[in-house]
């Protein structure tokens, strides 16, 4: 099997932004633990896949573990059956409930960036009405965490091959306005970039080649908006 052929098929942007948001409609409609749960697997598994990796499901973890927590604090005390004190089983369940519906939502959120490419988002914008100008600020800020991860980490290498190390009393003169310093250069020199390029001169130029979505996708994005309405009106009725 080929490289092209093992790598998962990328998703068009709106494909993936338009069942995220119809799986937080669902979740939230449904309101039942049993969909949530449903949810937070498919979405784990659509999220390993994309990714390659477990990041997903480590990074959905890390956000609800604290928020379970705070269900629990919250709501286990003041139910019906008590089981200890401080500690009663509806109100454990709910908890529980809760923290696994933020779970699910977090989980579509988290598999839906890990199936985009900041490039495919750059050419759907650009296409769309909101233009180039949309399509360069979305992009940029997309790229930000990586740059800056990137500027954190030649500070660090910076420092260490110095021999110096990172105190209470020396870590704002040598990290943070390193740090800070770069991001704003780096920010600067793409600003005399973008000026250089005319990219707030009016009239035609050139654009990335526009995305093409599957007959597949689009059959989606028609099917899912349908779905979650059918949900909707289902938990009304």
């Amino acid at each position: 099997m080929t490289k092209a052929s093992a790598a998962p098929r990328q998703l068009h942007p709106a494909t993936a932004l338009l069942a995220a948001g119809c799986a937080w409609i669902v979740v939230m409609a449904a309101n039942s633990p049993w969909t949530s749960a449903g949810v937070l697997c498919a979405a784990w598994a659509l999220g390993t896949w994309y990714s390659r990796s477990i990041s997903v499901i480590a990074t959905t973890l890390a956000l609800s573990l604290p928020t379970a927590a705070s269900m629990l604090v919250i709501h286990a005390p003041y139910g019906q059956h008590r089981l200890a004190p401080l500690i009663t089983s509806d109100g454990v369940s709910l908890a529980a409930e809760l923290a696994l519906r933020f779970g699910a939502l977090m989980a579509c959120f988290l598999a839906a960036v890990a199936a985009l490419k900041v490039s495919d988002v750059a050419k759907w914008l650009q296409s769309s009405r909101l233009g180039y100008k949309a399509a360069y600020v979305v992009g940029t800020s997309l790229q930000f965490l990586a740059q800056g991860r990137l500027v954190v980490q030649a500070v660090r290498d910076a420092n260490k091959l110095d021999g110096v190390r990172m105190r209470p009393r020396n870590v704002l003169s040598r990290f943070i306005v390193p740090v800070i310093s770069k991001l704003l250069t780096q920010g600067a020199q793409r600003g005399e970039a973008l000026s250089a390029i005319g990219f707030d001169r009016p009239g035609p130029r050139t654009l990335l080649v526009p995305l093409e979505r599957s007959v597949t996708q689009s059959c989606i994005c028609i099917l899912f908006p349908l779905l979650s309405a059918v949900v909707v009106v289902a938990t009304w009725i």
